[in-house]
This record gives C-alpha cells, structure tokens and sequence, in this order.
C-alpha cells in the first residue's frame, strides 16, 4: 500500500535529520524536553524562584553589610549592584527594620535560609529527574537538606561575586563599554563556576566536568544575558503587562522574565543528558523508534526504582506488537 505524501515527507525529513547530527542533535533535546515536562520543570523552578529571591537578597545584603559594617560606602555600590533597582527600596526598608537582639538575628536568618531554600530543591529535583536518577538513589531528607544549604552558599558567593565584578568594572578608568564587557565576560566565568559547582553537589550519581559543561556554558550565558538586560527588560515587560495587570505588573513581568530564564536553564541541562546518554537521533515517526528511543524511553521508566531491591526492565515490542 502506497503511503501518502505527508507520510512520506515525514519520512523523508526525519530520514534526513537521523542521518545528520546537526539536525538530529536539536531534535533529540526537543524531545527529551517533552519527554521529560521540561515546561512544568520550569514553571516549578519559576515559582519557586519567584518566592526566594527576596529572602535570597535580603540574606546576602545581610551577610554583606556584617562584613562591610566599616566600609559604608562600598557596602552601598556593592548593594546597588546585587539587587534589582525595583527591589532596592524593600530591602532597604527590610535591612532597617531588622532586629538587634543575637536570637532575633539567629531565628531570622534561620527564616530567610529555609525561606529561600525552595528554588534551591526544585533545582535538585529537576536536575535529577533530567538525568534520570532512580529514586532510590536519591540523598535522604537530612543529606538533601546539607547539599541545598550549600548549594544555596555557592548561589549567594556568585552573586557577591558578580556584583564585585560589577563595582570594579564600574570605577576602572577607560572606556565604559569596555569596562562594560570586562565586567560581562567575569560575570560569565564566574557563573560558568557556579553552574558546575552546583550540578556536582546536587546531582545524586558522580559527574564529571566533561559531562556537565555542555549544560554549563549555554545556562553561564543565559544567566549573564538575564543580568546584564534584566535592568532594561523587566521595566518594558511592565509597562506592557500595565493595562492587564495594572498594580501587578511588576509581578508579571518578573514572572516573564524569570520563566524565560528557567526555560534556558533547563534546555541547557537537557543538552547536557542528551550529549552524555548518547540519545540521539530519535525518531520523528513514533512507529520506528531508533536505539536512542528505546533508551530514552528505558531511562525514565527506570527513574521511577523507588525501594533499593526493585528494578524495572523495559522490553520494546514492534507496533504490530
């Protein structure tokens, strides 16, 4: 029986795409991005984000103004380098309603770590569900909770970091942009840094660089991007969700701008699985599956092994069974 010409097409494209890496390379991410509801992946870490970062910029303004307590002046440029201008009032605000007592200041710093402690897990388990971690591999609650505090130390050294960079860059003589794109391309390393320090200690099997630096790059310069335009973004972004929006505006443009941000982080971890699984080509049409189906398929069965004696084993049958 012939086929019709849209099957054949269909065929004809996804004959071309398994036959060449440029193509079927692309393709393969797009798939295990939908395999995977890489969209809700990113929506949670949206969400979560959203409900951390203020408490993640009040505790790293804190941390800061302790150690900068003689240096006033510095301590205020490095401020206005780490939190957004539309943030700035609030944490200031904040910063100065803060109690003097040692066990308000212990209890409320123990408040902002668990506070901002949640975009921090929703990366642990997006990074693990991308990579197909079984479950019963996964840390325990108590080993979970030490890597997320210390992942969440490494977020705040970064943007300490970044916000330095921004500052030097800022009073080094010369010609702006070149001050400018300096401050750009460390910003960059040092979130390239980040990045890798922060999928070794939350990823549940070992990962080596070679294996994590695919997702590291693209994520480095994602973050970078989301920095440096975020000042001239986010108020375009508001005025347009104004008429809709009216008071919440600034609300949903945040939320934009952090959805476009969790989308590219979790594209660029996705490119990192597909690389070091080999899961490419996959196949367009569903009824020919290649090897990399089969294995893709396999993985995230697998994934769900939640008790240490239990295996899953997939076995793949023709579709005309």
């Amino acid at each position: 029986m012939t086929r019709s010409p849209l099957r054949a097409a269909i065929g004809a494209v996804d004959r071309l795409q398994q036959r060449h890496g440029v193509l079927g390379f692309p393709f393969a991410v797009i798939r295990k991005y939908a395999d995977d509801g890489g969209g809700r992946e990113a929506a949670l870490i949206t969400y979560y984000g959203f409900l951390s970062i203020f408490p993640v910029l009040l505790l790293g303004v804190t941390i800061v103004s302790w150690v900068l307590a003689q240096r006033a002046d510095l301590r205020q440029r490095l401020v206005v380098a780490i939190v957004p201008p539309a943030l700035q009032p609030s944490i200031e605000s904040a910063m100065a309603a803060a109690p003097t007592s040692a066990v308000a200041v212990a209890a409320g710093l123990t408040g902002l770590l668990l506070a901002a402690s949640g975009v921090v897990s929703s990366a642990y388990r997006t990074l693990n569900h991308l990579a197909a971690v079984p479950y019963r591999s996964r840390a325990g609650i108590m080993s979970r909770s030490v890597r997320v505090a210390g992942a969440l130390g490494l977020i705040l050294t970064g943007a300490v970091l970044v916000g330095g960079l921004t500052v030097v860059a800022a009073a080094w003589p010369g010609l702006p942009w070149v001050s400018r794109a300096a401050a750009a391309l460390g910003s960059c390393l040092v979130v390239f840094s980040t990045l890798l320090m922060l999928a070794r200690l939350l990823l549940d099997r070992p990962a080596p660089v070679r294996a994590l630096w695919p997702a590291a790059v693209p994520g480095a310069v994602a973050v970078t991007l989301a920095l440096e335009l975020g000042t001239e973004l986010l108020p375009g972004l508001v005025r347009r969700a104004g008429p809709v929006y009216g008071g919440f505006a600034t609300v949903a443009g945040m939320f934009a701008l952090l959805y476009l941000l969790s989308q590219a982080l979790v594209y660029a971890a996705e490119v990192a699985a597909v690389r070091h699984g080999r899961l490419w080509p996959r196949a367009i049409d569903r009824d020919r599956p290649t090897a990399a189906d089969v294995h893709a398929l396999a993985l995230l069965a697998r994934e769900q092994e939640r008790v240490p004696g239990e295996r899953v084993d997939v076995v793949s049958h023709p579709p005309d069974g």
